[in-house]
């Protein structure tokens, strides 16, 4: 993680790395302009307009009157960007995140523990970075194999049962019905 003075810059720096690119500021959507703390926009399969809010120095109002302003001038250019806003520094009241998420997506990033504060900040902005998918493994078992192999030589019956699996419940059927008629008859024929 790079080291940064704020968090605005730390949250910056953490979404820049994930692939996001910083607007300048200030920012301009159809010929208004717009005084925002930091704005980045998603590259590729990352549509979103994420404006970066600093809660120390902007009053709750001005902030949800700024991302009111942003969103009603993406609609005017009919842009298909979410816009998503990230509340850096204190957690504003409930009746502001209210109002702000009837606007945009809203991700409140509070304060953290400076020992804590990069796995802190990744997860809180895990929703915005891509998913990483392990690999899969190059071999994918066999599972007949692998049964076969589990009860091998303990019983001829199930050994024979679950080879003929492979032509069907019908082969199955058929193997277990001779199996039976034979110890029946095996047992019929002893005296």
């Amino acid at each position: 993680m790079i080291a940064a003075t704020t968090p605005v810059d730390a949250i910056s720096a953490f979404l820049e790395q994930a692939g996001y690119r910083r607007l300048p500021s200030p920012l301009e959507i159809a010929g208004m302009k717009f005084a925002v703390t930091a704005a980045l926009v998603g590259t590729g399969t990352q549509p979103d307009l994420i404006i970066v809010a600093d809660t120390v120095s902007d009053p709750e109002e001005r902030t949800r009157s700024k991302l009111e302003a942003i969103a009603r001038a993406l609609d005017t250019v009919k842009s298909r960007r979410p816009l998503t806003a990230i509340l850096a520094g204190p957690r504003p009241s409930a009746s502001a995140l209210d109002a702000i998420s009837k606007i945009c997506r809203v991700l409140p990033v509070g304060s953290s523990e400076p020992a804590e504060a990069d796995a802190t900040m990744k997860n809180w902005l895990a929703v915005l970075t891509p998913l990483n998918i392990p690999q899969g493994v190059d071999t994918i078992a066999e599972p007949m194999l692998e049964l076969q192999r589990a009860v091998a030589n303990d019983d001829a019956l199930l050994t024979g049962l679950i080879a003929a699996s492979a032509g069907g419940k019908e082969a199955v059927e058929t193997l277990l019905h001779k199996k039976i008629a034979d110890r029946i008859a095996d047992s019929e024929a002893t005296p």
